[in-house]
């Protein structure tokens, strides 16, 4: 399972995703269907879900401000 960081642009969904591979943790950048959020279009950052607490702690030390974070199986 993976879990999927959403965010409002691509520009910062890439930002997020160098952020977190700066700390060791893989993750790609993904387009998120509009049906699976609560805003509608949006790009996520997606990890496995072993990485949850740290990519939290990568975010919020980072001042990069998650829209929701969704949990993808797979």
């Amino acid at each position: 399972m993976r879990y999927i960081a959403v965010f409002p642009t691509l520009t910062l969904a890439k930002r997020a995703q160098r952020t977190l591979a700066a700390s060791s943790v893989a993750a790609e950048t993904v387009k998120v269907d509009s049906a699976k959020t609560t805003r509608g279009c949006s790009w996520g950052v997606a990890f496995h879900e072993s990485q949850l607490y740290k990519a939290k702690m990568i975010f919020a030390n980072a001042k990069i401000e998650v829209r929701e974070i969704l949990s993808e199986g797979g």
